[in-house]
């Protein structure tokens, strides 16, 4: 059958996580899947990911700590956070509905909603990995978030309240206990979090690729291509791309942060934005213990994590930019300054620091369930900081979705609909509302 003709029971849109693990859920209960993306590996986020499947990774950046940052922010004085104010202004749905957010009451919310998934993140992976011979690349070892004061360690004190409130266990470190646990850090820490229930993958990449070894080892088939246009037609849809078209059934998007350009073609106008982040690896000091584990230096605003054969990788904060837009390298160069007060650093091991963009939704919860106006479209996309961890689970909801069975996990919170349309918004209330 040629390019032209091609026909699927279900159309997968993005070969990121998310979309290759729907792609793996849905053949598993039999139905024929094609798998569409431009295959272009390095740009995925799940291949720059940090590589932290936590099941304490529930709260979202639009945090009740946003209201006393905001002019730090504004200013770009803080290391976690860069903006570029023009773009800010262009996605000012997902600005308004963010600032909404930054309040403890919609704090809470979120991370009730986020814990059954990412509950399901780590056994998820782990059966998954097992399946296609990569378990070895997935180690359960925790990780820690460092703080540099007491203030900050004292500034944490909600979050350490909402972990216990739903049982995510932590362990409060002082710093002999940090020095024990992680001999290869060389920076003094007042503080530290041990987040035990975590696993760390120590190559993002190779993990992506065991995956889509599996799913074509199933019979899941794949076409390299850039949709152009997807539109219902009869019973079913018709995807068009530069080199043909394809129907299908059903069709689940989930493009990462290109989802919300794709459907904004349907008519959909999600409040949406794209979180650009950047990571560099650097070989450790011949001298250096390892590093065993994932750290958040949270007075860095970056992570650096174990990639295996004495790398580490240094990861960025958030830049909230235009996806397209050119490289800014600021955060980056200032994460891997920071990283070598943190750690003995050899050499640089990259040409050029790697750039993605992570798809941000401004409550921090990712959009999976059907879509309000369309029969058939399943949005999946929007998982943030987590795509690369709950990708497993979203795949196996998907499919439940698909197929008509009971979610695995509510999804409810993760209603499409809720970022359709403006907030009824006013700055100076939501202010007040900011507990």
């Amino acid at each position: 059958m040629s390019v032209e003709t091609m026909k699927a029971d279900v159309v997968v849109i993005g070969g990121g996580m998310v979309g290759l693990a729907s792609a793996i859920a849905l053949r598993d209960r039999g139905l024929d899947v094609l798998l569409c993306d431009p295959g272009e590996a390095r740009a995925r986020t799940s291949y720059g990911n940090a590589g932290v499947i936590s099941r304490g990774s529930i709260f979202p950046m639009s945090s009740p700590a946003l209201w006393a940052k905001l002019p730090t922010y504004l200013r770009n004085a803080d290391r976690g956070l860069r903006l570029r104010h023009t773009h800010v202004a262009r996605v000012l749905p997902w600005t308004a509905h963010f600032l909404a957010s930054a309040r403890t009451s919609a704090w809470e919310r979120a991370a009730a909603s986020l814990l059954p998934l990412t509950s399901a993140a780590l056994p998820a992976h782990l059966a998954l990995a097992e399946r296609a011979g990569a378990g070895h690349l997935l180690r359960r070892c925790g990780w820690i978030k460092l703080y540099r004061t007491h203030a900050a360690f004292a500034g944490a004190a909600l979050e350490r309240a909402i972990l216990g409130r739903h049982g995510v266990s932590f362990e409060i470190l002082d710093p002999d206990d940090i020095r024990a646990a992680e001999p290869a850090l060389i920076r003094a820490y007042a503080h530290g979090m041990l987040l035990p229930e975590t696993g760390a993958v120590s190559d993002p990449g190779g993990l992506l690729e065991a995956y889509q070894h599996l799913y074509l080892g199933l019979g899941g088939r794949t076409l390299r291509m850039v949709t152009t246009h997807l539109e219902p037609e009869g019973e079913g849809w018709c995807i068009r791309h530069d080199g043909g078209t394809v129907r299908a059934r059903q069709v689940v998007l989930a493009a990462g942060a290109a989802s919300g350009e794709i459907a904004r073609g349907l008519g959909y106008r999600f409040a949406f934005a794209a979180e650009r982040g950047y990571h560099a690896h650097y070989a450790l000091h011949p001298d250096s213990p390892p590093l065993t584990r994932p750290v958040l230096d949270t007075g860095a605003g970056s992570i650096i994590a174990p990639m295996g054969e004495g790398r580490v990788r240094v990861l960025s904060g958030v830049e909230l930019n235009a996806r397209e837009a050119p490289p800014d390298y600021v955060q980056i160069e200032a994460a891997a300054q920071e990283a070598g007060g943190t750690l003995r650093l050899g050499a640089s091991l990259d040409n050029r620091p790697w750039m993605g963009a992570r798809p941000s939704t401004p409550d921090g919860l990712p959009v999976i369930g059907p879509a309000p106006r369309h029969r058939g479209l399943i949005f999946a996309f929007g998982h943030g900081h987590i795509g690369l961890s709950t990708g497993p689970i979203t795949g196996r909801l998907v499919a439940d979705l698909a197929t008509g069975a009971a979610p695995a996990v509510p999804v409810a919170p993760f209603a499409p609909q809720r970022l359709l349309g403006w907030p009824r918004w006013n700055p100076v209330r939501a202010r007040e509302r900011a507990d």
